[in-house]
């Protein structure tokens, strides 16, 4: 594994991106409100705030990133017995049919294409029956003027601001359809999808397909 491109972002994360995506998870627990038996998986945990909210409403959390820095900074907010997992590419070091809920907020955009539909995947493997995957990320289509114009705009900054890898993956997956392409490229069902943010941001609420493989 190369240099941690997230090294220094980790350190002012919380300061500065995590008060903007805190409205957003809120929105999303609304949509899919956590059950204090559950399993919950954070794919791309960064510094393991959504990690702390759904172990505080009772659920076991695993996490799971790339990045040492953001795992160091999660270890930090959660304790050092908190289950932390590195991960490179879209493996994930889960078991099969151990989680009830997988979480994958602002991720999907921020890789490689192939990589985005393979977290999917490897997303609904790990899912028991009955599973769930909740997916924050950006919307795609139906944006409102002026609250979905001025999102994309200062989210489009802020791509720009990550590096020039993370941006070119940002608009190709605006350019290639999004979340909806994705779920269909993997083979998932989008069992609720709720704009927000005057469609800049989107939810979706994805299940496996019944009868599908996902291996």
């Amino acid at each position: 594994m190369g240099p941690d491109p997230y090294a220094v972002q980790a350190r002012f994360y919380d300061l500065v991106v995590e008060p903007l995506n805190a409205p957003f998870r809120s929105a999303a627990r609304r949509v899919l409100p956590p059950r204090s038996e559950w399993t919950v998986l954070d794919v791309g945990c960064g510094t393991g705030a959504a990690l702390a909210e759904y172990a505080e409403a009772g659920c076991r959390v695993i996490g799971a990133d790339p990045s040492p820095a953001m795992i160091a900074q999660a270890r930090g907010r959660l304790g050092v017995d908190a289950d932390l997992r590195a991960i490179e590419g879209p493996n994930l070091p889960v078991d099969d049919a151990s989680v009830d809920l997988v979480l994958v907020s602002f991720v999907l955009h921020s890789v490689p294409h192939d990589d985005a539909v393979g977290l999917l995947r490897e997303a609904a493997r790990v899912l028991v029956a009955g599973g769930r995957i909740l997916v924050l990320d950006f919307g795609t289509s139906g944006l409102r003027f002026p609250r979905g114009w001025l999102g994309r705009g200062v989210t489009a900054m802020a791509e720009i601001a990550a590096g020039p890898r993370h941006a070119a993956n940002s608009l190709n997956y605006l350019r290639r359809g999004g979340l909806p392409a994705l779920v269909a490229e993997a083979g998932l069902d989008a069992l609720a999808v709720r704009p927000t943010a005057g469609g800049s941001i989107t939810i979706a609420v994805l299940a496996r397909t019944a009868g599908r493989p996902t291996g």
